[in-house]
């Protein structure tokens, strides 16, 4: 069993491993979603993430930011999210 902790840094690992050693997997219900992190140290914790309001209709300005986004990137689809949050 792993040792658990709460990260108020999203997905890095208080043993000092860069965030790309840690797996991340990510799970909706109706209560909500949620991001379970697992640092290869064996570290685990999980991550509550806002709801979102899926009554609320995209514009053409927001997809095309989507985009822009994916045009140029490579890699995981959680550092794409975190990267288009923190915009």
């Amino acid at each position: 069993m792993g040792r658990f902790q709460r990260s108020p840094d999203g997905e890095h690992c208080r043993c000092g491993r860069p965030p790309r050693t840690v797996r991340v997997v990510s799970y909706r219900s109706l209560s909500g979603s949620y991001r379970y992190h697992r640092c290869e140290c064996g570290t685990e914790w999980t991550e509550r993430v806002a709801l979102v309001d899926r009554s609320i209709p995209v514009s053409g300005d927001e997809l095309l930011d989507v985009h822009l986004l994916l045009a140029d990137f490579e890699g995981k689809l959680t550092d794409l999210i975190e990267r288009a949050e923190a915009s």
